[in-house]
C-alpha cells in the first residue's frame, strides 16, 4: 500500500487521542460522583459495583474480538487500528455499566457510540482509499 506510513499515524494518533479522553472522562465523572454530595433526583446517579448477564456478554464480547484481533492484527491492516477503536469503546461502556448505577451509565453508552462511529468512518475512510488505489493500478496496467 502506498500511504502505509500515513495510514499508521493517523491510526495511532486518533487511537491514543480518544485513549486518553476516554480515560480523562471516565475519571472525572467518578471523581465528581464521589466528591459531590447529591439529593433528590441527582443522587439517582452514583458510584458502585454491579455485575450481571449483560455485563458477562460484553465482557465475552470484548475478549472474543479482541482475540480475534490479535490473531489478525497484520492481515487487517489498516483497518486493525478503528476495530480496536470499537473495541475500546466497548470496554469504556463495560466500565460505565460495572462502576456506576443510574443516568451516569449513559456515558458509557455515548462514549461506546462516538468510538464506533470514528472506527466506522475510518474504515469507510480506508475501503474508499483501497478501491481507489485498486482501480489506478488497474487502469495503468
Amino acid at each position: 500500500m502506498k500511504y502505509k506510513n500515513t495510514l499508521k499515524t493517523i491510526n495511532w494518533v486518533t487511537f491514543i487521542i480518544i485513549l486518553m479522553v476516554g480515560i480523562f472522562t471516565a475519571g472525572m465523572t467518578l471523581y465528581d460522583l464521589n466528591t459531590q454530595v447529591a439529593f433528590g433526583e441527582e443522587g439517582q446517579s452514583r458510584a458502585g459495583f454491579r455485575w450481571g448477564i449483560f455485563h458477562n456478554i460484553i465482557l465475552v464480547t470484548i475478549l472474543l474480538s479482541a482475540a480475534f484481533l490479535g490473531f489478525a492484527w497484520k492481515f487487517l491492516f489498516p483497518f486493525n487500528v478503528p476495530i480496536a477503536i470499537i473495541i475500546a469503546g466497548l470496554c469504556y461502556q463495560l466500565f460505565f455499566l460495572t462502576f456506576t448505577i443510574g443516568w451516569v451509565g449513559l456515558n458509557g453508552i455515548f462514549g461506546f457510540f462516538i468510538a464506533f462511529l470514528i472506527g466506522i468512518i475510518l474504515i469507510i475512510s480506508y475501503t474508499v482509499i483501497k478501491f481507489l488505489e485498486s482501480r489506478k493500478t488497474i487502469e495503468t496496467n
